[in-house]
């Protein structure tokens, strides 16, 4: 076997392996987050009044997050399938995070201890913007036929997995 075949077979073993580690870590972060969601929601359940308005935005941001690291989990998922690295899963992410942070400032604002409601609704209009911006993206992705090659044979940068 040539040498340069060699290391790239190490190099993409070594990928593999970093892609495991990090799938393993993330979903280990999932997990204890879903604990602290958990402890959260009782902590809501048991305060009541406003206590449950600061646990439930504190709940949301928790679970909201969780499903932020589970999305891109899935994402190293693919990587470690060989699946040509796909963008939706990081519009998703992008999309999740987007709508965590406008959720964190309307519940603040409605338990009384965020910014006032005209300091923010500059941030909710670009939010908003980003939201239609990555929901269309996504449309678009989904809409595109799936024989769809983004690379086409001539293209340098496109590669061939089975080659190796």
């Amino acid at each position: 076997m040539p040498f340069v075949k060699r290391a790239v077979l190490s190099l993409v073993w070594a990928e593999r392996v970093i892609f495991f580690a990090i799938g393993v870590l993330l979903f280990l972060g999932a997990l204890a987050l879903l604990k602290e969601s958990a402890v959260v929601l009782f902590k809501m359940y048991v305060g009541g009044g406003l206590a449950a308005t600061a646990y439930g935005s504190k709940f949301l941001d928790v679970v909201l997050l969780v499903l932020m690291i589970v999305e891109l989990a899935y994402t190293v998922i693919l990587s470690l399938r060989g699946s040509v690295l796909q963008a939706e899963p990081f519009l998703i992410v992008g999309l999740i995070a987007v709508i965590r942070r406008m959720l964190v400032i309307t519940v603040g604002e409605v338990g009384g201890h965020g910014e006032s409601v005209a300091a923010s609704i500059p941030e909710l209009a670009i939010l908003t913007g980003v939201v239609v911006v990555f929901v269309g993206s996504i449309v678009m992705l989904r809409v595109r036929p799936a024989h769809e090659h983004p690379f086409p044979d001539d293209d340098p940068l496109a590669h061939d997995s089975g080659a190796l």
